[in-house]
């Protein structure tokens, strides 16, 4: 039996996206943790390097830490595909199938990933500071005559600035969808996720705001607790803050990394489904599918 696929509202999808995930916890946990788990031994090498040799420098073992991170990330992106795909057309899914079933693509979606989402950020951080500098300069001049005027232009030129990297991300939303679940490669994958989100990445970008706030709203809760056991710790013995924070904030950051690393990436699956529902009748192509192997089954028994 497949799922009667239909063009979702954005309330409907959103409310899609937390069925699959409460009904699948464990799955979509399993998924996400385990990549952390390079996650968590990098950044334990990281705070025992900090304690053990403060007088060195930083920026090696935080540039480690974050590939490492961005590495995990797309590797649970890439399974946890699988796994929504698999759920969202009734095949049954499973930790170790979502992993193996995405084993080929991996690379195309780390890749995808760093020229989508990582190298629009590196390409505009000079542009910003450089747009930032010369703005101050600008409206301090305009500021003397006219403060109401440095304000409106200094607001607009920041915005302008951040929305390059936010549109870029919006166009490119899908790839990663694309390229697991249809198998191009990268530069075809990303034209058609242009293609596919085209006109609704204003829908997409709400999604996001939405589920990234919910993320960070579990991530506080979840680190809380570890920065109250820092403060009763560190009121009895204030030499252990340094040690027992950084600690504290690895142990937070794996359990929310793990627990909620799914839910974007669940929804990001869905909308790709919802757009080819809406742009390509893929819903009618599913159910034709379906009628045929039903067709089918019966002579092939009777041979």
């Amino acid at each position: 039996m497949v799922t009667i696929l239909r063009p979702l509202s954005t309330s409907e999808l959103l409310d899609r996206t937390f069925h699959l995930y409460r009904n699948h916890f464990v799955l979509f946990v399993g998924i996400a943790s385990i990549p952390q788990l390079a996650v968590l031994v990098a950044q334990l090498g990281f705070v025992e390097r900090v304690i053990r040799t403060p007088h060195l420098g930083r920026w090696g073992p935080t540039v480690v830490v974050l590939a490492v991170n961005f590495l995990a990330l797309e590797i649970a992106h890439g399974a946890t595909t699988i796994a929504v795909s698999n759920l969202n057309i009734d095949r049954p899914a499973s930790i170790g199938s979502s992993y193996w079933a995405v084993k080929g693509s991996m690379l195309r979606v780390i890749w995808i990933a760093f020229v989508a989402f990582i190298l629009p950020v590196i390409i505009a951080v000079p542009i910003m500071l450089t747009g930032i500098g010369l703005l101050s300069v600008l409206i301090i001049g305009i500021g003397e005559t006219s403060p109401a005027a440095a304000v409106i232009i200094g607001v607009t030129v920041i915005v302008g600035i951040f929305a390059l990297p936010l549109r870029w991300g919006l166009r490119w939303s899908l790839a990663v969808p694309v390229t697991v679940l249809e198998g191009g490669g990268p530069r075809a994958s990303m034209r058609r996720s242009r293609a596919l989100t085209y006109d609704r990445r204003g829908r997409i970008f709400v999604i996001y705001l939405l589920i990234v706030a919910l993320t960070w709203g579990v991530k506080i809760i979840c680190q809380t607790p570890f920065y109250i056991i820092v403060g009763l710790r560190t009121s009895r013995n204030p030499g252990l803050i340094s040690q027992t924070a950084r600690l504290s904030q690895v142990g937070g950051t794996f359990i929310s990394a793990s627990l909620i690393g799914a839910l974007l990436t669940i929804a990001i699956t869905l909308i790709y489904y919802d757009e080819r529902v809406r742009r390509e009748g893929l819903d009618l192509q599913l159910m034709m599918s379906a009628t045929e192997s039903a067709l089918q089954n019966p002579l092939a028994s009777s041979a």
